[in-house]
């Protein structure tokens, strides 16, 4: 497998979760209940699935790789990538604040929660966009098949040793009773 279809598999997953954040925004907006709890499995998944393995795998092994193939960091589609990395954490967090200021008693905090949701989904959902049609095609284009295969060996280290064995497949548990209750 390349490593820009696992990125694209894990995409897959993670628009999943998207669709899930804007539905749950879209009931808080209307004023329905929600629960807070799924409000932190979401935030779980958003730092360890989406930010730490996903956006690990393109900071630490992808990008420095096709910086070293001559594809400017500043000013070129790397620099943008990481820019919204950067970005969204600031959502997540903005969720994660609005779920503990709401478990604190502050109901006001579920527009802050659907607010910063909102603003992840559609950073998100332009940012996946933008990688599946532009930076992945160029990262095929440019790395050499023996860097691809170099690459997609260090992805499966990162799912190993630094999200953990078997955290993928309790994600896409999560996924799939997420999508059965919102979907």
């Amino acid at each position: 497998m390349k490593p820009t279809e696992d990125l694209m598999h894990e995409h897959k997953a993670i628009e999943i979760m998207l669709g899930v954040m804007a539905k749950i925004a879209e009931n808080i907006m209307k004023g329905k209940e929600f629960d807070v709890i799924e409000i932190d499995k979401i935030v779980d998944f958003l730092k360890t699935f989406a930010d730490k393995c996903h956006h690990g795998k393109e900071e630490n092994v992808l990008f420095p790789a096709l910086v070293a193939a001559g594809i400017p960091k500043e000013n070129g589609p790397v620099g943008v990538m990481l820019h919204e990395h950067v970005l969204g954490r600031g959502f997540i967090k903005d969720i994660n604040d609005g779920a503990e200021s709401y478990k604190s008693g502050n109901t006001a905090a579920s527009q802050a929660i659907a607010n910063a949701m909102l603003k992840y989904v559609t950073l998100l959902q332009n940012h996946i966009q933008k990688e599946n049609n532009i930076l992945f095609p160029l990262a095929d284009r440019t790395l050499s098949q023996v860097k691809q295969a170099e690459i997609y060996k260090q992805f499966e280290t990162i799912e190993e040793e630094v999200v953990g064995h078997g955290v993928h497949e309790q994600y896409h548990e999560l996924l799939n009773q997420f999508k059965t209750k919102y979907l």
